[in-house]
This record gives structure tokens, C-alpha cells and sequence, in this order.
């Protein structure tokens, strides 16, 4: 199953003008599924476990949920989006396309959804 996600990360990847890399994570940081089309220094796995806190936090301003946090630094950008409990993490370059990225996310939550319903029902026995 994770290879048949592993490929589909890579074609993704592959169409996105500026992507560095993609990676599927659970809410803790553990790295399930990834495709990287270039050198990245970033720890995909420590941006996950943050994401998950920070998208919790955000929850609580009475905003409605948070389902994506977009990241700009000097040297990448960074999408991510939640599918609880995993989170999905997109890293570019500073010309990332941030729209396709956002119009993929739909698709690719639907190709996650057997592993998201495996992750939730260890998750729930512990």
C-alpha cells in the first residue's frame, strides 16, 4: 500500500512547478510516505509534529478548523495540510506553485484515506 502511495507522491511531485519534496506523516512526526524531487534540508518530521500542535492551537480562536498552514521563509515555502492524524507536507522553493498545490490536496487526501483509517484505529488502541 505505502509503495502505491510512494508513487503517487512522486507523479504529484513531478507536476508542481518548484516542489522540493512531499511527505505523509502521522500527528507525531513519523514518516510514512515520501517523494523528493530535490535537496532538501528540511526535517519534514519535526515540521509535522509542530504542525499538528500549531493546527490544534488554532482551533481554539473560534475560527472554525484548520485544515492547512502555508509557511513562507527566505528559502522555501511550506504547505501543510492536515487529514487527522496524518498531515500532509508539501516543501518548494520560493516559486512554488501554492495554488496547484492547494488543488491537489483534495485528491491526494482521498488516496490517503485507507492508511488515515489504519493510523486513526492504532491510534485509538493505545
Amino acid at each position: 500500500v505505502l509503495e502505491a502511495v510512494d508513487k503517487h507522491l512522486k507523479d504529484v511531485a513531478a507536476g508542481i512547478f518548484g516542489l522540493i519534496g512531499i511527505s505523509v506523516s502521522d500527528r507525531d512526526g513519523l514518516t510514512l510516505a515520501k517523494s523528493s524531487t530535490g535537496d532538501s534540508k528540511i526535517n519534514t518530521s519535526t515540521l509535522s509534529a509542530v504542525f499538528a500542535s500549531a493546527t490544534e492551537q488554532a482551533g481554539k480562536l473560534s475560527l472554525g478548523s484548520n485544515s492547512s498552514i502555508i509557511t513562507y521563509t527566505d528559502k522555501y515555502v511550506i504547505v501543510q495540510a492536515a487529514h487527522t492524524p496524518l498531515v500532509i507536507t508539501f516543501v518548494g522553493s520560493e516559486s512554488l506553485n501554492v495554488g496547484l498545490v492547494m488543488k491537489v490536496i483534495p485528491s491526494l487526501r482521498s488516496k490517503l484515506e485507507n492508511i488515515r483509517e489504519k493510523v486513526d484505529s492504532i491510534i485509538s488502541l493505545a
